[in-house]
């Protein structure tokens, strides 16, 4: 789908933006997700007269450009995003869309609850260890602020994949559900396939995901060629966190992922994530997530594969 020429009068190969026309948002749900609903979006299209108020919600947000050009603040930082680039804002950042360049843009608003957001991202990386260290690159680098994930150099497919997904939302059939997820499957697919993250958060993500039974400090330090007592500084500069929050956020990410998707015992997961007893796993699964990993599963798991 070409992103070029989008407003043009000659008629156009069919886009997002000339698909988008055929529909009025002005009879949207008034509510963002049905309760108890584990799989529903929200797509909107902003107005300049939008979210130039700074506000937060616990839900993700993916800002995407159609035609024009926007000014997206999140957490302090200006973003510009012009046409096929997106920016995904996670809960409670603090945002607003600071300018539209032009009355006649199209700015897509999609909302994610937390369970679709985890269910699309996480249940590619489950079984994929290159792609369970790419996210977590990804997630942790200083390059993507851990409130806002930027994607400018998008492929032509993203345009697609949006559109497909704006027009699952607006048949709104029971059918959809699915094809919704699955399509967010795809998106992040595309997305993930051309991000190029930061070359040293990369690699340090990888070696602790590959020795996490065994990782320490000083092992890390002399895989990298600084001396032990430096390294630390150069990991908080690379990437804004120290080396063990590096490493206890690893593991909880392995442990949701473990809960939604696998019927792995409590005991297990807290082995297979390298935690040295139940107890410490618990304490930093409760101070991450607000509940216990047992809450935490009854609440949120989704996993429909069940094992022997």
């Amino acid at each position: 789908m070409s992103r070029q020429e989008l407003s043009s009068t000659a008629a156009p190969e069919k886009d997002l933006f000339s698909f988008l026309g055929e529909y009025s948002f002005d009879n949207l749900p008034s509510s963002f997700f049905r309760p108890g609903s584990t799989a529903d979006i929200f797509i909107n299209c902003h107005t300049p007269f939008m979210n130039h108020v700074i506000h937060s919600h616990d839900f993700f947000e993916m800002i995407y450009v159609c035609k024009g050009e926007v000014l997206d603040w999140v957490d302090g930082t200006e973003i510009w995003l012009g046409e096929g680039e997106l920016c995904i804002h996670n809960p409670n950042a603090m945002h607003k869309i600071e300018k539209m360049t032009e009355e006649d843009d199209v700015i897509l608003n999609i909302l994610l609850p937390p369970d679709m957001f985890q269910r699309s991202f996480y249940s590619m990386l489950i079984e994929n260890k290159e792609l369970d260290q790419f996210f977590n690159s990804f997630m942790i680098s200083s390059d993507s602020c851990s409130n806002f994930m930027v994607f400018h150099d998008t492929s032509p497919r993203v345009d697609t994949i949006i559109e497909l997904l704006a027009e699952e939302f607006l048949r709104g059939e029971n059918v959809s559900r699915f094809v919704l997820e699955s399509t967010l499957v795809v998106l992040f697919g595309e997305l993930l396939r051309n991000y190029k993250p930061n070359p040293f958060s990369q690699k340090l993500i990888a070696f602790i995901t590959d020795h996490l039974k065994d990782i320490s400090m000083e092992s890390a330090a002399q895989e990298f060629g600084y001396h032990k007592n430096y390294f630390p500084n150069v990991v908080k500069e690379q990437t804004s966190h120290t080396f063990w929050e590096l490493v206890t956020e690893i593991r909880l990410q392995k442990a949701v992922n473990l809960l939604l998707f696998t019927n792995h015992p409590i005991d297990e997961i807290t082995d297979l994530i390298s935690y040295k007893s139940t107890a410490s796993f618990y304490g930093q699964f409760k101070k991450a997530h607000h509940m216990t990993p047992n809450q935490y599963r009854k609440e949120h798991a989704v996993n429909e594969r069940k094992q022997g």
